[in-house]
């Protein structure tokens, strides 16, 4: 049966604007969880400005270090950094060339009529499409405030020690980060805490897992039971980054007295 030029031409614009799209989900490097100062080495897990890029072949976002940019963004992507309009354009354009060698290749295997003409109209057409694609994305994103982008942001927490409650930045991921993620980046945790929040319709527990080498709690998401399972895809809840020393409570959760040493994926009881 033979395929409608304009078909093809629909097609090809469909397919170059959804994989840029896709390509938003490469963000490099991706292990962006707290800030640090271009004008000393970072500790692992920490990014300056403008390390953290999302798109490819050519980024499209970059962590922006504009002076408007709020602190809760420094060294991640966010909704406060703008889409770059030319490298928007030049993705687009590289995917749809792309996809027309694949189209043609088809095509000539099949034994069907090659349009070459087709490529030509279709470049200022995705030109424009892209154009479309860069202002959705500055709209949502830079102009309302949406998240399209990034693997979270960075917020306040609050570690309560006998003396004083002290504010740091934690990051709380927007994507699934599998704690087998964590521990592959900075290797297996030391201890396990117990941290209870009670509300009017119970109490509920979570896990608090330290490493000692990078000063980091992870924070697992709450269950309404004692025994806490620990797997390799359960989702990181909070990353804070703060030295255990004297510490009672984490993310307004109380944690438990006794620290327990970490001994792999399994069950967990206070």
């Amino acid at each position: 049966m033979k395929t409608s030029p304009y078909f093809l031409l629909i097609v090809n614009a469909f397919l170059a604007i959804g994989f840029t799209v896709i390509s938003f989900q490469y963000v490099q490097p991706k292990n962006c969880y707290s800030f640090c100062d271009a004008s000393r080495p970072c500790s692992k897990g920490a990014c300056a400005f403008g390390e953290q890029k999302a798109g490819w072949p050519i980024p499209v976002f970059v962590d922006y270090p504009g002076g408007g940019s709020p602190t809760g963004g420094w060294g991640v992507l966010g909704p406060e950094d703008p889409p770059l309009f030319m490298p928007m354009i030049l993705d687009v354009l590289f995917y749809s060339i792309e996809l027309w060698l694949v189209i043609y290749v088809i095509q000539f295997l099949r034994h069907q009529v090659l349009f070459p003409k087709l490529f030509f109209v279709s470049l200022p057409l995705n030109a424009l499409l892209a154009v479309c694609l860069w202002c959705f994305y500055l709209i949502f994103t830079f102009t309302m405030g949406f998240q399209l982008v990034g693997r979270g942001h960075r917020e306040p927490a609050y570690v309560g020690t006998s003396r004083d409650i002290d504010t740091v930045m934690g990051f709380a991921p927007s994507v699934s980060i599998p704690l087998d993620e964590m521990i592959e980046y900075y290797g297996e945790p030391d201890y396990v805490w117990f941290a209870s929040d009670s509300t009017t319709e119970g109490t509920t527990t979570s896990l608090l897992l330290y490493w000692s080498s990078v000063n980091m709690f992870v924070e697992l998401p709450q269950i309404a039971d004692k025994t806490y399972p620990v797997h390799r895809k359960t989702d990181v809840e909070r990353i804070i980054f703060y030295d255990d020393q004297d510490v009672i409570a984490v993310a307004e959760k109380q944690m438990s007295e006794e620290k327990t040493a970490w001994t792999g994926y399994g069950d967990y009881q206070p």
